[in-house]
């Protein structure tokens, strides 16, 4: 075969079947929906911020409401979202379905359970003083939507079709922009959870419409037990992503009050849209190793997704700070700049982090996936409130980069062998297949 028929396919020479590459269009999906998301997020709090015009200390507690029923919602999720993804491609369409069914049925039930637990702990102490039961209630019914739209999501990744997990997002995008004003104007109480919760329904009931239309494929059955070890496997790991940086809001509630929660809530809010994007790499990653297997082309894909779309967005994040969080009002710009800054400058280890974070749930290795988010949960702690009683709403930052510090430095390093000593492997597989 000649060299340049190696680079050709039925879609076109090279740079063209490098965007119709199944990683790299998952990849552009999910990041679609993550932008889009992030979007319609920051216009949601600035809606709350700038036109309905509520102070930062109401902002700070319906922004720990929020954390605290995403924080509830993926603990009791676990890793059941990793079992669909790794379960539904071998399955046949139905068996498919039985185990969304299955997976929410689990997901919601401990949801429920674990929120009921935090709200009597907190309600037999002082902790979390500012939240009122119907803030508790709140956060069960966020918890537990959130749990069904993420597994609707799983399945659709697991199912190969990427583009429905972006739909049904658009249809959550919408309702965020769509109910804020209306709720104030009608003084609806708790303002910020109740618009959150109202448009996880309607973004649920387009997920059960979505979820018909997966069309039909052959495969086999999946025992139950196969589904609940994986899921066991993967728990931890998927917390790894996303619980640590949802307890800070509430810690900072905890810690320094109200007003404070609210000026650290809006420059996490910008900078998640940093982690949310490295997420959906290694989200995408974790697709293709588990079509594919664990290979180094897959870790390069996802390292060069990294460098050439995060990098770039967290050095923006660093030079205009300021401007950025301007769109809350110049109050949260003047206090709010420094921690995120701190924040964005912290992508440097939190992406290679996400990554490798791929390659151990692609690879079912549980006590890395264990010990990694327990790890940095402690670690943050331990700094969080130390450097948060003496450098304010910037130390929680600081606080944050350095807890990911150690694992991000180590991840990085993995990565670079994973590359390496998997390239030949992956590059004879490419010679296999363009010979056929």
């Amino acid at each position: 075969m000649a060299e340049n028929d190696r680079w050709t396919t039925e879609r076109g020479p090279w740079p063209l079947r490098s965007l119709w590459d199944p990683q790299h269009r998952t990849t552009l999906y999910l990041m679609l929906n993550q932008a889009i998301g992030a979007m319609t997020g920051l216009a949601f709090w600035f809606l709350l911020a700038r036109v309905a015009g509520l102070p930062p200390g109401e902002l700070g507690i319906g922004y720990s409401v929020l954390a605290l029923g995403t924080a509830v919602g993926l603990v009791a999720k676990g890793g059941l979202d990793t079992a669909l993804i790794r379960t539904v491609p071998g399955a046949h369409r139905l068996e498919g379905v039985r185990l969304l069914r299955f997976g929410v049925l689990l997901g919601t039930t401990v949801a429920l359970l674990v929120a009921s637990a935090l709200a009597v702990t907190a309600g037999s102490g002082d902790f979390l003083a500012d939240l009122s039961p119907e803030s508790w209630i709140l956060v069960a019914l966020v918890a537990v939507l959130l749990v069904v739209t993420w597994l609707q999501d799983a399945y659709f990744l697991g199912g190969g079709d990427p583009r429905a997990t972006f739909r049904r997002n658009l249809v959550f995008s919408g309702a965020r922009l769509a109910l804020p004003v209306p709720i104030v104007l009608l003084a609806l109480p708790a303002p910020v959870p109740l618009t959150w919760a109202l448009a996880l329904v309607a973004s649920t009931l387009a997920g059960i419409v979505l979820a018909r239309r997966i069309p039909g494929r052959a495969g086999s059955s999946v025992p139950r037990s196969r589904f609940l070890r994986c899921a066991a496997r993967n728990m931890a790991g998927n917390a790894a992503e996303i619980l640590p940086g949802l307890l800070l809001v509430p810690l900072v509630l905890a810690v320094s009050g109200a007003e404070s929660a609210g000026y650290f809530g809006m420059a996490w809010t910008a900078a998640s849209l940093l982690f949310l994007a490295t997420a959906a790499v290694g989200r995408s990653a974790l697709v293709s190793m588990s079509h594919d297997g664990v290979s180094g082309r897959a870790v390069r894909r996802g390292a060069l997704q990294c460098v050439a779309l995060i990098g770039p967005a967290a050095l923006v994040g660093v030079l205009f700070a300021e401007p950025i969080l301007w769109i809350f009002g110049p109050e949260y710009a003047t206090t709010s700049a420094t921690a995120f800054r701190v924040l964005c400058a912290s992508t440097v280890f939190v992406a290679p982090a996400f990554l490798y974070l791929a390659v151990l749930r692609a690879e079912e290795r549980p006590l890395p996936l264990v010990l990694f988010p327990l790890a940095l949960v402690a670690a943050l702690f331990v700094l969080a409130p130390f450097l948060t009683v003496q450098a304010g709403i910037t130390g929680v930052a600081v606080a944050w980069l350095l807890a990911n510090a150690p694992f991000g430095a180590y991840a990085a390093w993995r990565l670079v062998l994973i590359r390496e000593v998997r390239k030949d492997a992956s590059m004879a597989v490419d010679r296999r297949t363009d010979v056929e």
